[in-house]
């Protein structure tokens, strides 16, 4: 079997940290790569403030789990550009498609619409997937219980430091209940 290539920008990687489940991404992805600029809004600047999920991802980086990608390896592609997006958001997407990655974990509407834009118009076979796209996929392949699922998607619904639709997790709620997940 190929090796599973899975590059996050930094979104998905904060959620998943501060809601405790990002050892679990690793049953499904073995190793995940970051940009460096990536690396630097998450842990650098986390850890700065003394963010416990910044800690998080710092102990996988640490252990190579977490592939940090250096921004001067990465190749310039220009991409067609819908909005403005932040730096790490630009990498991820050079990144992904620099790799042919499988997948590319990005929450941010705006730069989920330039890399979908940007992965078809290159014909790259790339998936996207958001953190709560990632949630789903834990629950679908028994990584996470349908409890838990839920418990994780009313706490988003609650924080204010993950930017995440609280009516796109009552949707879930509701499909989940329903059965349909």
């Amino acid at each position: 079997m190929a090796k599973m290539t899975a590059v996050s920008d930094s979104g998905p990687l904060m959620a998943l940290a501060k809601l405790g489940v990002l050892s679990k991404l690793f049953s499904v992805y073995p190793t995940l790569t970051i940009s460096e600029t990536v690396y630097h809004e998450v842990v650098t600047s986390g850890l700065a403030i003394g963010a416990k999920d910044a800690a998080e991802v710092d102990k996988f980086c640490r252990s190579k789990q977490i592939v940090i990608f250096p921004s001067k390896g990465i190749k310039e592609v220009p991409l067609n550009m819908l909005s403005e997006l932040h730096q790490g958001e630009i990498e991820t997407i050079k990144v992904a498609l620099q790799l042919s990655a499988d997948y590319a974990f990005i929450d941010d509407f705006d730069a989920r619409q330039v890399a979908e834009e940007n992965l078809q118009k290159m014909s790259a076979a790339t998936t996207l997937k958001g953190t709560l796209g990632i949630l789903v996929e834990l629950y679908q392949k028994k990584s996470i219980s349908k409890s838990q699922l839920k418990e994780y998607l009313e706490e988003i619904k609650r924080r204010r430091d993950i930017w995440i639709s609280s009516r796109l997790c009552q949707k879930l709620i509701e499909a989940l209940e329903a059965g349909v997940l």
